[in-house]
């Protein structure tokens, strides 16, 4: 689609608006959760199954909601996107039970995959490669960050003025104002899918992914207090391999496929994916960890602590704009390489720090941890998305927030499995939950200990993982040089 720059740009306020109601929506939530507890008489299990509900649906229909937008168009999915998340935060709102805001929360991810699995399928349709950068920097650097940012921060003002459900409403209200801008500024043409004949449409291959995504992440969740031999976790994750080993073969041999895995056989896709993956692994990673680090080894309470993290998504939002001008300009892989070569030394820097750590410190290594990110994300996501075939770039966009889910997942359950196994070394306990008290007793110093091994050593893991996907990016800059 051919637009005028002013139109490109105007555009360009949908896949923002989708961003930063997606984003902030997982802030405001994890403020509101304890009063959600308390109000439905629930345990800590519905906040678990809250997050957990909402990670097994996005990841499940990312690559089938990908490929309905190369079909019939990427508008189409929009304006149903945004309507199915703002009916389910409206009903999520009105929730009277635990099983009912579960169940909301799932219709309410369902939404949100309709519009973030084709995110940067609209802006890599919208725009020529020479602006390519700068809009994926606004609307997926810039606008993210500030989500993630503001979001504990509305949800905070929120809850404490007019109660819990007022964030689901607010959420609602955004998706309604989303479904008016679709509707308004995107060009008619976002609206046709492929001039092609129509190919069907392949369920086998939606079922068998849904089923074996859905299986791994549970496993993963189940993983986390560290048993990884536990049978229920051993069994999970095995049936979640063999049913995916399915859908490859299914795919490779299905005339329509869902996923066409021709595109992985373009390097600059699947070596930027490798990187992708790594750089999640280790934000997830970090995000997990340096709460607990602040709140109870640091003795900081809730407030001091959020405003200490905020220099990451601080610095990834300043960058984003900046790194994917120069993404236009330079090789994209060399500033990938450079972006998770610094989160390397930032996470190194803050695998260091102990109970004496002053907030000087904190600020440096999360602020660099941002900066590393900011430099990475943006030219990463324009090198993926510009070699994506035009008429692949639904299924693209998605394998990209595919590869972002796996990626927190996996880092969350690096993390805590980590920490969880030198706690139950040294007191035969697993719980993170259990760490707040046995800190501020006499008894707290071997788990003070084993909490700030087991912090190390996740922080050493996701520096080497970074290193690696330092090189991985760097990889087919390298092999050009040589040719």
């Amino acid at each position: 689609m051919t637009l005028q720059p002013r139109n490109r740009w105007w555009s360009l306020a949908v896949a923002a608006l989708a961003t930063l109601i997606v984003t902030a929506d997982s802030g405001q939530l994890s403020i509101a959760l304890p009063l959600i507890v308390r109000d439905l008489r629930a345990d800590l299990a519905l906040a678990g199954w809250v997050a957990l509900v909402y990670a097994l649906v996005t990841a499940s229909l990312y690559l089938p909601c990908g490929r309905l937008s190369d079909l019939f168009g990427v508008g189409k999915l929009f304006l149903a996107g945004f309507v199915v998340y703002a009916l389910s935060s409206l009903a999520a709102g009105a929730a009277q039970g635990a099983g009912q805001l579960i169940f909301f929360r799932a219709t309410q991810a369902a939404g949100s995959a309709l519009i973030m699995a084709n995110n940067f399928a609209l802006i890599t349709a919208l725009f020529p490669r020479a602006e390519r950068g700068r809009a994926m920097g606004i609307a997926g650097g810039t606008v993210s960050a500030l989500g993630y940012t503001l979001g504990p921060v509305l949800g905070g003002l929120m809850t404490h003025a007019f109660g819990w459900r007022s964030n689901f409403y607010l959420s609602a209200a955004l998706a309604l104002l989303g479904f008016a801008a679709a509707r308004a500024l995107l060009p008619a043409e976002s609206f046709k899918g492929s001039r092609e004949k129509k190919e069907p449409f392949d369920f086998t291959g939606a079922l068998s992914f849904a089923a074996g995504i859905s299986a791994l992440l549970f496993a993963l969740a189940l993983a986390q207090n560290g048993r990884w031999r536990d049978p229920a976790v051993m069994a999970t994750a095995f049936g979640a391999a063999a049913v995916l080993s399915f859908f490859v073969g299914w795919e490779s041999r299905v005339r329509a496929p869902l996923l066409d895995l021709a595109i992985f056989r373009i390097a600059a896709f699947s070596l930027g994916n490798a990187a992708r993956w790594c750089s999640f692994v280790l934000l997830s990673a970090s995000n997990l960890l340096m709460p607990f680090f602040l709140q109870l080894v640091m003795g900081l309470d809730p407030l001091r602590a959020g405003f200490l993290v905020a220099p990451t998504p601080l610095a990834m939002a300043l960058l984003a704009p900046l790194t994917g001008w120069m993404s236009e300009r330079f090789a994209p892989e060399r500033l990938c390489a450079l972006g998770l070569a610094v989160n390397g030394a930032a996470l190194v820097f803050l695998s260091f720090l102990g109970s004496g750590a002053g907030a000087p410190e904190i600020v440096f290594g999360l602020a660099l941890l941002g900066v590393g990110m900011g430099i990475f994300q943006t030219p990463n996501n324009n090198l993926l998305m510009s070699a994506v075939p035009r008429q692949r770039l639904g299924v693209g966009s998605s394998v990209l927030s595919i590869v972002r889910s796996l990626g927190y997942s996996i880092g969350a359950t690096l993390a805590a499995a980590v920490v969880s196994h030198f706690l139950l070394i040294a007191t035969g306990e697993t719980s993170l939950e259990n760490l707040g008290s046995a800190v501020s007793s006499a008894a707290g110093a071997a788990v003070l200990d084993a909490f700030l091994r087991g912090y190390r050593c996740a922080y050493l893991i996701a520096a080497a993982i970074a290193f690696a996907g330092a090189l991985v990016s760097l990889w087919p800059a390298v092999n050009r040089d040589l040719g």
